[in-house]
């Protein structure tokens, strides 16, 4: 059919009409435009013909998807879909933000993250987003390089892509994209469907590559002058062996080729190393079951979150390794850690804007993960006065050495003093060094 002109008028299901602005961009399953709907500005997606293979069925869960609500602010999800006009359809959904950008630019070295705590804060937005996704029963089934938009500055992550997102276990004939399918999608040549354990290994190649700007099946396997369909099979699928595995290194990054992943393995520390060696055993490739869940990912990530520091000296980040002492690979100098977090399994350094989560307290639910336990704060007259802010409701006891105790309410603020321990509900505690 032809593009809309600007003005036409498109009927939805919520019975709010949406007016055609603009064109926007075009990729192969549709187009999409700029429209006023509701008397906002918003995006909608127009479906080519024949671009569906089962259109009824991918209409009816695009409706449903649409009236169930997005399970986190993170989708562009679906507002409402269109009523059928000139035998196809669309969706109604929220414009992409200035300022975000594709993964794969970031991927391509055509954006950069300003930090690498920003690119951590991209994966864990991406983790929760998942994971909130998944305990609502959804599989995503496509998930790729293209699906999300990133602020290089802040992490902040936009979803797209998501009306292929259907129940899990449901086949809607979509089964992904080459290079992020689960290896059994790949071997299967289709018979196998995308679900919640697909989208998992999909989630930690994603991971990976924003991490480490390199695929992580991608190594001397990948150097042949032709990648035939049945060499990618093997690569992607029945032979996929990751590039920094334990027991297997066939598969190596060849230097002067990967050298971006060969740089940043080396500074990653040993518990994030130890997640992708997980996430990529030959167990986990060939055995679903074996996968990494969101919370996994996310109890990782936020400690290397807090593990990331500024250099003093040279404003260098730093990987602070076991809360210490640690040398700035930039300049060379010192980088001293005054003060630490003794937490459930290991300690971060306390420095100005350190988060603490819940999933860093020891075991707790999926849906409690990311609840904010406290913010390490500075005061206003000495930037070099730090103190734990309580950023719950409930009331902490901060406890001496000596015995002393203090009630510490919510948003209450305890200076950062070696041997102070802060006692939480539920018997958790916290031990300032």
């Amino acid at each position: 059919m032809e593009p809309f002109a600007p003005g036409k008028i498109i009927p939805t299901c919520s019975g709010i009409p949406a007016k055609v602005v603009k064109y926007l961009a075009e990729g192969g399953q549709g187009v999409v435009y700029v429209v006023e709907y509701g008397g906002e500005k918003k995006a909608m997606k127009w479906y080519k013909d024949g671009a569906l293979k089962n259109s009824d069925l991918f209409y009816k869960n695009l409706v449903k998807n649409a009236e169930k609500g997005s399970p986190d602010p993170a989708f562009l999800w679906p507002i409402t879909a269109t009523e059928q006009v000139d035998g196809s359809f669309g969706y109604i959904m929220d414009l992409r933000a200035e300022g975000y950008y594709e993964l794969c630019d970031f991927t391509l070295a055509k954006v950069t993250f300003t930090s690498f705590k920003a690119a951590t804060e991209a994966c864990i937005r991406i983790v929760s987003a998942f994971r909130l996704l998944h305990n609502s029963g959804y599989c995503y089934q496509d998930m790729n390089d293209g699906n999300f938009f990133i602020n290089p500055k802040t992490g902040d992550v936009r979803i797209c892509d998501n009306d292929n997102i259907t129940a899990n276990k449901t086949d809607t004939f979509i089964l992904g994209t080459p290079r992020y399918m689960a290896p059994e999608i790949v071997v299967s040549g289709g018979r196998e469907k995308p679900n919640t354990q697909t989208d998992r290994f999909s989630l930690a190649v994603v991971l990976f590559m924003i991490l480490c700007m390199n695929h992580p099946l991608e190594g001397k396997h990948w150097l042949v002058p032709c990648l035939t369909p049945a060499m990618e099979k093997k690569l992607y699928g029945s032979d996929a062996v990751f590039i920094f595995d334990k027991d297997d290194d066939s598969n190596r990054p060849v230097k002067g080729v990967h050298d971006n992943v060969l740089q940043r393995w080396k500074y990653m520390p040993s518990y994030i190393q130890d997640a992708f060696f997980t996430a990529f055993s030959k167990e986990a490739i060939h055995n679903p079951a074996r996968r990494l869940r969101e919370l996994d990912w996310l109890k990782v990530l936020v400690r290397f979150q807090s593990d990331i520091v500024r250099c003093p000296h040279c404003r260098n980040e730093v990987f602070i390794q076991d809360a210490s002492d640690t040398r700035c690979d930039d300049c060379g100098r010192t980088v001293e850690v005054k003060h630490t977090l003794k937490l459930a399994d290991y300690s971060i350094t306390a420095a100005k804007g350190t988060r603490i989560y819940r999933c860093q307290l020891g075991a707790c639910n999926a849906d409690d993960a990311l609840d904010r336990i406290g913010v390490i704060v500075s005061r206003d007259d000495d930037p070099n006065m730090l103190g734990f802010r309580n950023m719950t409701k409930d009331t902490f006891l901060a406890i001496t050495p000596s015995g002393k105790q203090k009630q510490l309410k919510a948003g209450d603020v305890v200076p950062l003093k070696a041997g102070i321990t802060l006692q939480l509900p539920g018997g958790k505690t916290i031990g300032i060094n």
